[in-house]
This record gives C-alpha cells, structure tokens and sequence, in this order.
C-alpha cells in the first residue's frame, strides 16, 4: 500500500519548517499544501482554452480566475470550499457563476467528482492524470489522505467476481480516527 503523502518525490512541499500552515493539529503533515505543484497542472489553462472552444462557450476573464484559483490550491474542495476561496480573493464574482464554472470545469476534465463527505456534499479535486487512488478521511481533523492498495484492488475484484460482476468503477472512502493524535496525545501523558 502506498500512502501518497507530503514531502514524496510525487508531491513536493514548499514549507522549509517544522511548524507551518504544512501540519495538522495533530503534528502529521498535511498531504498536499497550498500551491503545491502536480505535474499535470501546468496544462490545465491550455485543456480549458480546448474546451471552451469545443464547446463553444464564451472565454471569460472569471472562468480563468476561477480554475487558477482552485488549480493553485491543490487540495479536496466542496463547492462551499470553493466558493469561499473565490470570494475571498475575487468578491466581485457571483456564486452561481463559480457553481456553473465548477460542472464546466468538471466537463473539461480540469477536476473531478472525487467523493461525498460526511453531509453529503460531493468534494472534487484536481484531474492529475495520476493513477487510481482511494482516500482516509481523518474525522479528527478533516485532513483527506490519498493511497493506493494494489491488494485491496485485487481483493475487490476477486470479490465482485465471487457475486457475478465486472467492476467498471469504484470510490473507496475510510473514515478514521488519527492515531497519531493518539499516540501523541498519549505520548504527552508520560512525561
């Protein structure tokens, strides 16, 4: 299994200190950090230009703020989260433009539907290209942690094999409780 975690060759941080806006509460360092940068971002601009004009939409200076803005951030965002961070940094753009701009961006292929968190509210994130990926929820904290298990793929597919299917597509999501906090917390206690 492998966990695809902050400071990995495939995700570079860009916080040089122990203490940052990088950690968590609980002392483990977040996976992905705010303008962290994915190999498959630089092409975002260029994969929107495409699709706007396949689609014939209009070019519009708010759609390219909008994607810049949550390309950028680089972590899981619901629609809340992304409208947050749209109003923060551009108050002049409306939310139902930043909603219509989120499904157009699902359509080019910029971000995708990744998961529904514990309300309900689908979270995206960015359409790297990367390999097929799972995610741990931390109910601590919120923080979504991205892995791969090639024995779960294998268990899952011998499983739905087992009952008579083919599997086309699947969304694995763990919610747990962070043991490192735990274990620091506990750790705290003896001294």
């Amino acid at each position: 299994m492998s966990l695809i975690m902050a400071g990995s060759p495939k995700n570079k941080m860009k916080c040089s200190t122990e203490k940052c806006a990088c950690m968590l509460p609980c002392g483990r360092k977040k996976t992905r950090c705010e303008g962290q940068e994915k190999a498959k971002q630089s092409k975002w601009r260029e994969t929107l230009e495409a699709y706007i004009a396949k689609a014939d939409l209009k070019h519009s200076k708010q759609r390219f703020q909008i994607a810049e803005l949550i390309v950028s951030s680089g972590v899981h965002l619901d629609a809340k989260g992304i409208l947050e961070r749209v109003r923060k940094k551009y108050p002049e753009i409306g939310a139902a433009t930043v909603y219509r701009n989120i499904k157009t961006l699902c359509d080019a292929e910029i971000l995708h539907e990744s998961m529904r968190d514990p309300s309900g509210h689908m979270v995206y994130e960015l359409n790297t290209g990367e390999d097929h990926h799972d995610h741990i929820v931390c109910k601590d904290c919120g923080e979504i942690f991205e892995f791969n298990s090639e024995k779960l793929e294998v268990l899952q597919e011998s499983l739905a094999k087992e009952m008579g299917f083919e599997v086309v597509q699947h969304r694995h999501v763990i919610y747990a409780k962070c043991l490192f906090k735990e274990r620091a917390l506990h750790a705290e206690k003896k001294k």
